[in-house]
């Protein structure tokens, strides 16, 4: 009965899908309600957000590109808060208990909080953006008819962009990168910091930041680096975006690797 006991035990620290599963259906049916009103609100805001900015431009200026900035000014801001309140538990001592308390492993813990901050949210957003979008540009063209421009497209817009610069290959990979850096910094901010995770993520990473260029700039003055010409000083464009996508992904895993660590800490 023991050993049978003690198999038991090592096999429930294995990763599950089927509790992964269980606990995602445990989160929505707990947060259901907030999920509909968070998303009826945002589609609302939206709507009227597009409203105001159309009439500003008169509607007939209002064109693609302009559904697209405001399309990623959205995304990186609310992406960027939405992932700053992962683990939302650990803000309180008696939620914390209780959530390293259920039947799920730290790290269908971990995975289930990445995909659902991280992963769903950049696919939900554009949807969510899209169909909003495109209803308020009917409604509206129901109104004013001579507002012809009012359809609302990811694949012109991402057309218009790639004709001012080719994104293929180490450039997608750095942008992907880019955007994912900001998203898993928050993430990695809101396992390890109790309090305030957003604004104390923020604070370390601008100082981090400062320290880095700081010591750039002392190393390039120290070594009289702006003097220095290699004799094939002709570098490959292509070579210099993959080492940075390359440095952006490692950088990526190492915080996800910290907020790994964060989380069993806490279980600690």
């Amino acid at each position: 009965m023991e050993k049978k006991s003690d198999k038991t035990m090592q096999t429930n620290h294995h990763f599950s899908f089927h509790r992964l599963l269980l606990l995602g259906k445990q989160s929505f049916l707990i947060h259901k309600k907030l999920i509909g009103i968070s998303l009826a609100g945002f589609a609302g805001v939206l709507f009227l957000l597009l409203l105001w900015f159309q009439n500003n431009f008169h509607y007939i200026r209002w064109e693609n590109k302009h559904y697209m900035i405001l399309f990623a000014f959205l995304f990186f801001i609310m992406g960027i808060i939405y992932t700053g309140l992962s683990f939302p538990a650990f803000r309180s001592k008696e939620k914390s208990m209780a959530y390293l308390m259920l039947p799920a492993t730290s790290t269908e813990k971990f995975v289930f909080e990445l995909l659902s901050r991280i992963v769903v949210f950049i696919f939900l957003m554009p949807v969510l953006f899209w169909l909003v979008a495109n209803f308020e540009g009917i409604v509206v063209h129901s109104f004013i008819p001579e507002w012809t421009n009012y359809k609302f497209s990811f694949v012109d817009a991402y057309a218009e962009i790639n004709e001012q610069g080719k994104f293929e290959g180490w450039a997608c990979v750095l942008l992907l990168q880019g955007i994912l850096f900001l998203f898993i910094t928050a993430f990695t901010g809101a396992c390890h910091f109790s309090k305030s995770p957003l604004l104390k993520t923020m604070f370390t990473v601008s100082i981090i930041a400062a320290g880095y260029a700081l010591f750039s700039f002392l190393l390039a003055k120290g070594l009289n680096l702006q003097e220095y010409h290699p004799a094939n000083d002709r570098i490959s464009k292509n070579s210099v975006i993959a080492t940075f996508a390359v440095l952006s992904t490692m950088v990526n895993l190492c915080l996800l690797t910290i907020a790994w660590f964060g989380l069993k800490e806490k279980e600690v």
